[in-house]
C-alpha cells in the first residue's frame, strides 16, 4: 500500500436491514461493471511461436449479424451499438493489451482475451494468438453482439466466458411468453434474468489461477444477492413498450445500453450518451462525510477524518478491472485569504497521481488515498499485466461498507480563519501511466475524471 504519514486508512464495515437495502436499491439505476480490459508491466518479449490452428466450435455463418436484428428490434439495436459490448472489439486499449500479452507470453495467452471480447471470433477460430484484425469476418468485429448473448443456453462455469451456445434459428431470452414471428423461433430461458449470465464474463481468472476480476463474486457476497436483485436490475433497467416492432405492449422491456464506468476513447456511435450515463452512474455510487472540529487554535494541529461509503452498488467500489481503476480522495484546505494550507490527491504534470507510478514526483503525495486493486507476480513485485498476477491486494469498498481516512494539518500562527476544507471523491477508469505503458499516450486526455461526490466544511480559527 502507499506509505502515508499524516493519514491512516482502515475498514469499518457496516450492514443495514433489508428494508434499508431495498430502499437504497430502488435508487440504483445501474450496477458498476466494467468492460474487461487488462493491465501490464515492462518485460522483455518472448519470441513468438508459430500460431497453431485454433479449434473451431462454430462457423461465423452460424451466427446472425446484429444489423439483421435492427429492423424488428430498433430500440435494442440502437442502444446496443452505443454500448461497451459493441465497443469491446473496437477498443484500442483492448488490442494493445492483447498484443502485449501475446508478445510477452509467446502466444501462450491464447484465447484468454478474445473469449470475452468477441466470443464469435474466438469460438469460430478466427483469433489465433497473433491474428490479423483486418482479416476478421465483419460479425467478429462486432464484439459482444446480439447473437452472442441470445445464443447462450447454459453457464458452465462462472468465469472466463465458460458458457454453452446454440446459435441458429432459435433465440433465447427473458420473455416467458414470446410472440411468434416469421424470422426466428423464440425460447424463454430463466438465465437471462439472473446475474449468472453476466458473471460468466465479469469474473476473470488468469492462467496462474488468480482471480483478477471478481465483480460477480462481489455481488454474491453483497446482501442484495439474497434479495433477488440482479445485475440486470441496474444495468438493464426496464421500460414499458414493444420488445419487437408490431409486438404486444409489455410492462417490462430491458434497455441494452449496459452502462458501466468505461467509456469509448475513440469515435464511436453514442459515445457522448455513454459518457453522460456513466457520469450519472458514478455520481450516485457513494457518499462522503467529513468529521472535523468546529474550530482550531492557531499553532495547533487540525485533525479530521473523511469517510467514504459504498451506498448504491451491488458489488465493491470500484469494481471490474479494479487494478486499472482509480478512485481517490482529493482534498484542499485553505485559509480565509485563499492561501493553501494543505492538499492531497492532486495530479502531476503528466496527469498521474503522485504515488509510486508517477515518473515526475514519485511518492510525493504521502497522504494519498486511492481505492483500487494491486497485482503482484510470484516474486511479490507489483505488476500491471493481469496475466502476471499471482496475488492481488484489494483496497476496495464493499457494498454498505465504509472506509475512513484520517488527516492532520498544521495551522500556522498567522492563519486567518475560517479554514475551508474542500473534499472530492474522484474516479477515472484508466490512469495515464497505464496508457503510456501501452504506447497510447494520445488517449490520456480522453479519459474523463468524474467528481463522484463532494463535501465542503468550514472550521473556525481562534488565537
Amino acid at each position: 500500500m502507499t506509505t502515508r504519514n499524516s493519514s491512516t486508512l482502515h475498514d469499518l464495515p457496516r450492514s443495514r436491514g433489508h428494508i434499508q437495502v431495498a430502499k437504497s436499491f430502488r435508487r440504483c439505476r445501474w450496477l458498476l461493471v466494467g468492460v474487461l480490459f487488462f493491465a501490464g508491466c515492462k518485460k522483455d518479449p518472448v519470441d513468438p511461436k508459430p500460431p497453431e490452428p485454433t479449434p473451431s466450435e462454430f462457423k461465423v455463418t452460424d451466427f446472425t449479424a446484429p444489423e439483421q436484428c435492427a429492423s424488428c428490434h430498433p430500440n435494442h439495436y440502437q442502444e446496443w451499438q452505443s454500448s461497451m459490448h459493441a465497443y469491446a472489439f473496437v477498443d484500442p486499449v483492448f488490442f494493445a493489451m492483447h498484443d502485449r500479452g501475446q508478445q510477452l507470453t509467446g502466444g501462450e495467452l491464447g484465447q484468454f482475451c478474445t473469449q470475452c471480447h468477441s466470443p464469435i471470433a474466438s469460438r469460430s477460430g478466427e483469433t489465433p494468438p497473433f491474428f490479423d484484425r483486418n482479416r476478421l469476418s465483419p460479425i467478429s468485429t462486432r464484439g459482444v453482439s446480439c447473437d452472442v448473448c441470445h445464443s447462450i443456453t447454459k453457464v458452465n462455469k462462472l468465469f472466463n466466458a465458460q458458457f454453452a451456445m446454440s446459435p441458429g434459428n432459435t433465440k433465447f431470452g427473458s420473455l416467458d411468453n414470446p410472440a411468434p414471428n416469421a424470422f426466428h423461433q423464440s425460447q424463454f430461458n430463466a438465465l437471462f434474468d439472473r446475474s449468472e449470465i453476466c458473471g460468466t464474463c465479469h469474473e476473470v481468472e488468469n492462467t496462474l489461477n488468480t482471480r483478477v476480476e471478481e465483480t460477480y463474486s462481489e455481488w454474491v457476497q453483497a446482501a442484495v444477492a439474497g434479495m433477488s436483485l440482479q445485475c440486470q436490475d441496474c444495468h438493464m433497467p426496464t421500460y414499458a413498450g414493444e420488445a419487437a416492432v408490431g409486438g404486444p405492449q409489455r410492462d417490462k422491456v430491458h434497455r441494452h445500453y449496459f452502462v458501466g464506468v468505461d467509456v469509448p476513447l475513440v469515435d464511436f456511435p453514442g459515445a457522448d450518451l455513454q459518457r453522460q450515463m456513466s457520469d450519472s452512474l458514478l455520481k450516485n455510487a457513494a457518499e462522503i462525510s467529513v468529521n472535523a472540529p468546529a474550530s482550531v487554535q492557531t499553532g495547533d494541529t487540525l485533525r479530521f477524518t473523511v469517510k467514504v461509503m459504498n451506498t448504491r452498488t451491488g458489488h465493491h467500489l470500484p469494481s471490474g478491472t479494479a487494478a486499472e481503476r482509480q478512485m481517490w480522495i482529493a482534498l484542499e484546505a485553505r485559509a480565509a485569504d485563499g492561501s493553501l494550507l494543505y492538499q492531497t490527491g492532486q495530479l502531476d504534470a503528466n496527469g498521474d497521481l503522485m504515488d509510486g507510478h508517477s515518473v515526475l514526483q514519485p511518492n510525493a503525495d504521502r497522504d494519498l488515498v486511492v481505492f483500487r486493486q494491486k497485482l503482484f507476480d510470484e516474486t511479490g513485485k507489483e505488476v500491471l499485466f493481469f496475466f502476471q498476477a499471482k496475488t492481488v491486494e484489494n483496497n476496495l469498498i464493499p457494498l454498505f461498507s465504509l472506509k475512513t481516512a484520517s488527516y492532520k494539518i498544521a495551522v500556522p500562527a498567522a492563519t486567518v480563519g475560517p479554514i475551508s476544507l474542500d473534499v472530492q471523491l474522484r474516479f477515472r477508469s484508466l490512469p495515464p501511466y497505464f496508457l503510456r505503458e501501452l504506447n497510447l499516450g494520445e488517449l490520456v486526455a480522453k479519459v474523463p475524471i468524474v467528481n463522484m461526490e463532494e463535501a465542503k466544511v468550514q472550521i473556525g480559527v481562534t488565537r
